[in-house]
């Protein structure tokens, strides 16, 4: 498995050099059939932040192999908590018991933390998604940090601490028909300013049900207020 980058110049240098992307049928495998993934997130609902997010999503579309995220999906990922299951196999798996007790125990972590602002920045992209970046001052891996640390029930993904890179994706791909278009289309969007700050005073524990071919559903499970948000 690739390591991720280090920082999001790295990340940009890596796609530059890249011929082929993980394309939405790929999924599956990474998920090695599981479909309920578990993550605290933030949703992205600012309306100057949305709407600088719809510009680059409109600048993306058409290009062959680039499939949009939907608006309503938009969100930063702060912890992957893993998948949950029936049956444990896979280091990551929770079973529905441990699910309640996850939420549970994030919440004195969470909410210590006190409300804050963040900033989009330029256009991106990994393998398997378009990001727009996010400049947080460090509070996110903080976050990201503080819940790996405080709580060891929590598997740690290469992409937690140090591998932390908060972002918004902006679109997924099916193929790399696209993939020479996407590569200038996304220069020209990353060599312009960056977007409007929004306010982080939430975040939520939820469950991501993926099904191949539809955009995920997600179930909220908790939501926590930060602390000059209450």
């Amino acid at each position: 498995m690739e390591m991720p980058a280090a920082s999001f110049d790295g990340a940009w240098a890596r796609f530059q050099s890249r011929d082929a992307l993980i394309l939405d049928g790929d999924w599956p495998a990474r998920a090695r059939g599981r479909a309920q993934q578990l993550a605290f997130t933030v949703r992205v609902e600012d309306p100057a932040a949305r709407g600088h997010l719809a510009g680059i999503s409109e600048r993306l579309a058409g290009i062959p192999g680039v499939d949009l995220i939907a608006d309503s999906s938009w969100h930063v990922t702060i912890k992957g908590a893993g998948f949950q299951v029936i049956k444990r196999v896979h280091e990551d798996d929770v079973l529905r018991k441990g699910v309640s007790h996850i939420a549970d125990s994030a919440r004195s972590i969470i909410m210590e933390e006190s409300a804050f602002d963040v900033q989009l920045g330029l256009a991106n992209a990994f393998a398997d998604v378009a990001i727009v970046e996010v400049r947080d001052n460090g509070r996110l891996r903080r976050l990201n940090t503080r819940l790996v640390d405080g709580m060891p029930e929590l598997h740690r993904y290469p992409i937690d601490g140090d591998g932390y890179l908060p972002h918004v994706s902006v679109a997924s791909f099916s193929s790399n028909a696209g993939l020479d278009l996407l590569k200038v289309r996304l220069a020209e969007l990353r060599s312009e300013a960056a977007g409007p700050s929004f306010p982080i005073r939430r975040l939520e524990f939820v469950k991501a049900w993926w099904i191949e071919g539809r955009p995920p559903e997600f179930d909220l499970l908790a939501s926590y207020p930060l602390s000059s948000a209450r």
